[in-house]
């Protein structure tokens, strides 16, 4: 017989277990929907003036967790008593954690570490504009619904400025990736968060913690001592996991030069920090996974502290959603000439809707049809196409925005109006079409058609927005104006065929 907490949550299966108890499946009998309940369980040993210390903790920090509404951040729904413990009652996400997912896969590609940190950083954010430190921040602690990073167990998380109540002697967080100023029992902050963050990342893209020891008094003292191992396949990734991983809080990168860096990453531009050297004792190794594109000849300058800027003059404005409406990515591999990483999955199949002299493209969040032959540079789940015929600049790219939650239309115009205005950044920028309300996709899309000039050369872009997935996407065509009206059926194919991944 299931047993029943606070007479409305019936517990079904154990989803896990962990150093402060079980996280459970259950079913809420008053609302009949699917939750997830972390029952609390103490260690043997503590007095009972403990006890109601960590109780009155948990009870206080969920209450405080349940403020926090963000898509990136699995919501706390209630807290409960029973047995005279705490049960936290939350948003029941499918998906497997990025411990999982590293211990399948190995280490992960720079580009799609930079997606997950784009989204963890942005959780993050939110929770600590509302006063909430997570202090627990590590692979096990982010789920991986398809196509995004979901930040949960804030069930250690503190108010900041608040008394921090815990268990004398023990350590609040996992060893492998605490802040130093965490391990030497400090108060934890923001920053704390962005070196557990930065830990989880290098952990995502070399495939161990940045202290690899033989216990966890080995990990405490060179975290305390040491700088992180040496990174061997970070690539691009370096800057920014040493910037994360400073032991100083006051000298860590913050979260805004975090963010510009991880997008550029995250969309394949090149990347180009004097700035985030490493420590000086720590030796960078060549990155074993070559860059999705090749820098151009006079690399980007690095902006001013606490600024940001795209690596490219963009054909659409940065502001439209959390994330910007780019078409950078296109505008580097295409006039750029970018390199030929074959990073997706192609092949043929038996499936129908694959016209002849096209493959079908598998990636983790969408499949579509692909001229054969086409060039593919993936960075995360965004996936960018070029036509490698001699003398033809030419390639598509599909793209997740973060936000779903904005009409498509109104946000394509906004794009659109602000290249108009912005005649020193588009001086020959001239719209041609404009479309709402195209049907797609079971919803409704947008679609915008321009002109543009790129390094001297006459180009042409048509960016359809649309809702996929619940996060919101764009799919751009780009090209010089000589190789377009043959090619643009390419780009029709690929949106007709465009689906979930089978």
């Amino acid at each position: 017989m299931s047993r029943l907490i606070a007479t409305r949550y019936e517990l079904v299966e154990v989803l896990g277990r962990g150093g402060m108890g079980a996280v459970w499946r259950a079913r809420d009998r008053t609302l009949g929907r699917e939750v997830a309940i972390k029952e609390v369980s103490l260690p043997q040993g503590l007095d009972d003036a403990q006890v109601e210390r960590i109780y009155a903790r948990t009870f206080r920090e969920a209450r405080s967790a349940a403020r926090l509404d963000h898509p990136g951040i699995v919501t706390v729904y209630d807290v409960v008593e029973e047995d005279g413990r705490p049960w936290i009652v939350m948003q029941l996400v499918r998906a497997e954690g990025l411990d999982a997912v590293i211990a399948r896969e190995g280490p992960l590609p720079p580009g799609r570490v930079a997606a997950i940190g784009l989204d963890l950083l942005d959780a993050l954010g939110a929770a600590h504009a509302a006063g909430v430190v997570h202090r627990d921040v590590k692979p096990g602690n982010v789920l991986m619904p398809r196509g995004r990073a979901v930040l949960t167990d804030f069930g250690i998380a503190t108010m900041a400025g608040d008394e921090t109540l815990t268990q004398a002697g023990a350590i609040v967080g996992s060893p492998a990736y605490l802040a130093p100023e965490q391990a030497r029992h400090q108060k934890a902050t923001p920053a704390s968060d962005l070196w557990s963050l930065g830990g989880t990342l290098y952990a995502a893209v070399e495939g161990r913690p940045p202290y690899r020891r033989p216990d966890v008094w080995g990990v405490m003292a060179a975290l305390l001592s040491d700088d992180p191992d040496p990174l061997r396949l970070a690539g691009p990734l370096a800057p920014v996991l040493h910037g994360l991983l400073r032991k100083d809080p006051e000298q860590r990168m913050r979260p805004d030069e975090a963010e510009g860096m991880l997008r550029q990453i995250a969309h394949g531009a090149p990347l180009h920090t004097p700035s985030a050297a490493p420590p000086h004792n720590v030796t960078l190794q060549p990155p074993a996974v070559p860059p999705t594109v090749e820098s151009p000849a006079s690399p980007p300058a690095v902006p001013p502290r606490g600024r940001r800027r795209m690596p490219w003059p963009l054909l659409v404005p940065a502001g439209i959603f959390t994330a910007a409406l780019v078409a950078a990515v296109v505008a580097v591999v295409v006039f750029a000439n970018g390199g030929d990483n074959d990073g997706g999955k192609t092949g043929e199949t038996g499936k129908t809707g694959v016209p002849a002299g096209y493959e079908l493209y598998r990636g983790s969040a969408f499949e579509a049809a692909v001229p054969k032959g086409w060039k593919q540079e993936p960075s995360g789940d965004d996936v960018t196409f070029r036509d490698p015929a001699p003398g033809v600049t030419l390639g598509f790219a599909i793209q997740r925005i973060d936000s779903s939650e904005a009409d498509p239309g109104d946000a394509l115009a906004s794009a659109v109006n602000g290249m108009k205005s912005d005649t020193s950044q588009y001086p020959d920028f001239k719209q041609e079409k404009f479309t709402r309300n195209i049907s797609y996709l079971g919803g409704q899309a947008a679609e915008a058609q321009f002109t543009f000039t790129k390094d001297g050369k006459p180009g042409r872009a048509r960016v359809r927005v649309f809702k996929f997935d619940n996060a919101m996407y764009q799919a751009i065509l780009a090209g010089a104006q000589k190789d377009w009206d043959q090619r643009v059926p390419y780009f029709e194919t690929f949106l007709d065929t465009f689906r979930a991944p089978s």
